[in-house]
């Protein structure tokens, strides 16, 4: 399966894409600074160990490939809940310098409507803390609303971090 945009490509992750170059991604603190891997210093195996949790679930990890070059840009998760038709995907864009370029919009908004047009979901969530500017943006640019806060749900810089939860409904 891929998923084909104007400037990228959404397919499986795979093992070939966990490189040295991948793992500084996940150990950049720049890169992971709103996300819960912040708190884990990555290895090729703990890659593979997450990979490899994928496996024989409905549920998706996806690389974001360059369409022109082939280059590993960044990852989306769709953790799919078949029982209630609704999925909650995630992404991380590794590579700086494509940020503030549109590949995680173009990216995130791909998965969505791939989600809605091939799959039997219904709802598309995605969260993220009230600091993290890009990813809002990222999601209200693809039609998402602002569906629940959960008041100072994580610590980001020694403070108490609104946690913003957005939905779209196919």
């Amino acid at each position: 399966m891929e998923i084909i945009g104007n400037r990228v490509i959404l397919r499986p992750f795979r093992i070939g894409d966990i490189t040295d170059t991948f793992v500084s991604f996940l150990n950049d603190k720049k890169v992971v600074k709103y996300s819960n891997q912040r708190f884990i210093q990555h290895t090729s195996e703990s890659c593979l160990n997450y990979m490899n949790s994928f496996i024989g679930t409905d549920s998706m990890y996806l690389a974001i490939e360059d369409k022109d070059s082939g280059e590993l840009l960044g990852t989306m998760t769709a953790y799919i809940d078949i029982n209630h038709k609704s999925a909650d995907i995630g992404i991380l864009i590794g590579n700086k310098k494509v940020w503030g370029k549109g590949i995680g919009t173009e990216s995130w908004g791909l998965l969505m409507n791939f989600l809605f047009s091939s799959t039997d979901i219904r709802k598309v969530t995605g969260g993220t803390l009230e600091n993290n500017t890009g990813m809002i943006n990222i999601m209200k640019k693809n039609g998402m609303t602002h569906e629940a806060t959960k008041v100072a749900q994580e610590i980001i810089d020694n403070k108490p971090t609104d946690m913003l939860y957005f939905c779209k409904f196919y």
